[in-house]
């Protein structure tokens, strides 16, 4: 079966997504000081690379051309990405845009961040989908994202780097009285 247009807009689109994950997870695992965050990283970027040949695959047997598809550059120590020349953006007043070097913190965050944007990307694919075996593919793609980002926020949680508390009794009634559930007509 070939793909609809929307279709392989939609892969293009989340195969994009998957190179600039990995490529960053290489960047990630190169500044990465954390043997625990290392591990994490690593596992799943081996899982992202698996993923992304995995989509590869499945683009080719319906039908994609995938000659202009981009492959992650990796083993560069930087996953190809050039510091020079690169674009100057607002104010660093809050944000540390000249940042050489991340820190544990930042890199966990990023590649949380990463994983909820592959879940939302994945799940909208799924969504124009005309085709179950890429539909169910695509799908199973977001629950991992999901899996992924819950990992890194409970070790995010661990660390102390994301709350992780309960909401204050006083909210939660507030919002069991916000809905009631209806009965019939």
């Amino acid at each position: 079966m070939k793909l609809g247009a929307q279709e392989l807009i939609e892969m293009h689109e989340v195969l994009n997504e998957s190179v600039s994950m990995i490529e960053h997870y290489a960047m990630y695992l190169n500044v990465c000081q954390d043997p625990e965050l290392r591990r994490i990283l690593d596992r799943q970027q081996r899982h992202m690379i698996d993923s992304y040949n995995a989509k590869v695959n499945m683009s080719q047997n319906q039908g994609m051309d995938i000659t202009g598809i981009p492959r992650p550059a990796m083993g560069t120590g930087t996953a190809g990405i050039s510091m020079e020349g690169r674009p100057e953006y607002g104010t660093r007043a809050a944000v540390r845009t000249d940042a050489l070097v991340l820190n544990d913190r930042a890199i966990a965050s990023g590649a949380m961040i990463f994983h909820r944007c592959g879940a939302v990307k994945s799940t909208n694919a799924a969504l124009v989908c005309t085709d179950p075996q890429l539909r169910n593919f695509l799908s199973t793609a977001a629950k991992s994202c999901i899996e992924m980002a819950f990992e890194l926020s409970q070790y995010m949680s661990f660390k102390g780097w994301r709350p992780a508390g309960m909401a204050q009794p006083h909210l939660m009634a507030q919002a069991q009285q916000t809905y009631q559930t209806q009965t019939g007509h």
